[in-house]
């Protein structure tokens, strides 16, 4: 029986501390794996240039052979003093680096200093803290390391990355780092910072990676593959096409393997995927070679969107996107799954993620938005013209005022619902192109925070997108004053994690035309 681990001796208010003394490894471990694999295929190469199967690696024996992996062959211990001395180096530069890269736990701030020569000071207030993430890389996890990400309010460029620290240590600043934050919006001067971390509340689900891998390759491009490769198989039967299929294979090579890649991709990020109920936010876990587990703060969400493809409706399978401030909302952000809280999921499974991220949306609501065919009460619907444009979806089209969130749902084949807090929307707009002033109709668009959920409705007729604009802007002014209200009021009351209906926004504008 395994003895349990000790928790990591918490470091004092402001005070700096380094790196894992193993940092180095792990940082400079990228570089020197790369110089040994070229090395490596050139002497490869060279041996079996030797041997006269040079053709295996597509090599021309009649040109000369590289000078480089020559000198490799011919002078194998001057080879050999090379890597050693450049090893040397490497691990040279990431020691001095390392001992010149620092980090602290400010009062109000988290600061890393780095750099030798040229050297960096950064700092990241706890109010613009809007996510905090483990990185746990193949090498770091077997040396027991990890990195604590600090995602803030700009993106991808001012986020803040400390690597790499002791497991209990990283788990340790991370929760302490959340605990911060959560509490950065209302707490104001003379509170106490000096709070113990959050931890979850309990697991919500996890999703397997069998079906995970099923859901992966039922993927539109997968799909197109798939019905391309039937098609070169009946064509190269036929005689006349037999030719040209085969000559065109070898262009399809690259199409085949960026499909391919991409989804050996998605697979990586979101395996062993878990979700677990911080209270104040949701911690998401996984990664089959490098294991992230991130931590989202809920105030800091501002759309959810539940989205089902079409070839996932035979099975009943769902995904969640949000949209979360202060994320990059490139593909960079997907592809790390910074804005998916369930990846793939039966609908149970969906409203079990629902009730912990958006508790304001009653089940039946959700249902309506994602089941719903049309004529539901209490739905605002497209215009019957709309018919001509959009003859399989027009019906289901519509959108629905809840206490806190307004509801959008659109789509047919593939299925979108939309949930946006209405203190949260940043600003609304009414556009209309030419064949819609033809047939009177608009399109609305709900504009929350950047990122992978953009709410839109299409072909509504232009009274009733007037009239949306109207009711949905009054709302949203009256949600942001109720959250002024409730944060004023919490100036007198304890710290504590507030859920995203209550944190202050900006103000928002209407649009038109």
């Amino acid at each position: 029986m395994s003895e349990p681990v000790a928790p990591a001796p918490r470091a004092r208010v402001g005070e700096w501390q380094r790196m894992h003394p193993l940092s180095p490894l792990l940082r400079g471990g990228v570089v020197l794996l790369a110089i040994l694999g070229y090395a490596l295929s050139q002497l490869a190469d060279r041996v079996l240039d030797g041997w006269g199967l040079g053709w295996v690696t597509g090599g021309d024996p009649e040109e000369p052979g590289d000078p480089t992996a020559a000198a490799i062959v011919g002078h194998p211990l001057v080879a050999v003093g090379l890597a050693v001395l450049l090893v040397a180096v490497v691990a040279a530069v990431n020691v001095v680096a390392w001992r010149f890269t620092r980090f602290r736990v400010a009062p109000h701030q988290v600061e890393l200093r780095q750099g030798v020569l040229f050297r960096q000071h950064r700092q990241v207030p706890f109010e613009r803290v809007q996510a905090v993430e483990l990185s746990r890389p193949l090498l770091a996890r077997l040396l027991g390391l990890a990195q604590v990400v600090v995602q803030s309010a700009g993106g991808s460029d001012s986020q803040l990355t400390l690597s790499f620290l002791p497991l209990p240590r990283a788990e340790q600043l991370r929760d302490e780092l959340l605990a911060r934050a959560g509490r950065g919006d209302e707490a104001g001067p003379g509170h106490d910072v000096d709070e113990a971390p959050v931890e979850a509340r309990g697991a919500v689900l996890a999703v397997p990676n069998g079906r995970l891998f099923v859901a992966t390759i039922l993927h539109g491009s997968t799909i197109f593959l798939g019905v391309v490769a039937v098609a070169a198989l009946l064509g190269a039967g036929l005689e006349r096409f037999g030719a040209v299929t085969l000559v065109s294979l070898p262009a399809m090579l690259p199409v085949v393997f960026g499909i391919g890649m991409n989804r050996v991709k998605e697979l990586l990020v979101h395996g062993n995927f878990r979700v677990a109920d911080t209270g104040g936010g949701v911690r998401i876990q996984q990664g089959l070679t490098d294991l992230r587990a991130t931590t989202i703060p809920l105030h800091r969400v501002q759309a959810f969107e539940v989205l089902q493809p079409l070839w996932w409706r035979p099975l009943g399978w769902w995904r969640i996107r949000v949209n979360v401030a202060g994320s990059p909302s490139g593909g960079d952000d997907e592809a790390r799954g910074e804005t998916v809280l369930l990846p793939v999921g039966t609908f149970e499974e969906v409203l079990a993620v629902l009730d912990v991220v958006a508790p304001q949306v009653t089940r039946q609501a959700w249902f309506d938005a994602t089941h719903g065919e049309g004529g539901e009460p209490g739905w605002g619907a497209a215009s019957p013209r709309a018919r001509r444009l959009d003859p399989l979806s027009w019906r289901r089209n519509a959108w629905r005022l809840e206490p806190a969130v307004v509801l959008l749902r659109t789509g047919r084949l593939s299925r979108s619902a939309v949930a946006v807090p209405l203190a949260r929307i940043q600003s609304t707009t009414l556009r209309q192109g030419w064949l819609d002033l033809r047939l009177r109709l608009a399109a609305v668009h709900v504009i929350p925070a950047p990122g992978p959920v953009s709410p839109v409705l299409e072909h509504l007729d232009v009274a009733d997108a007037e009239a949306f604009l109207a009711t949905v802007g009054a709302r949203a002014r009256e949600a942001r004053r109720h959250r002024r209200v409730v944060t004023t009021s919490l100036a007198d009351e304890p710290p504590r994690l507030v859920n995203w209906s209550q944190q202050p926004q900006g103000p928002a504008e209407n649009e038109r035309p």
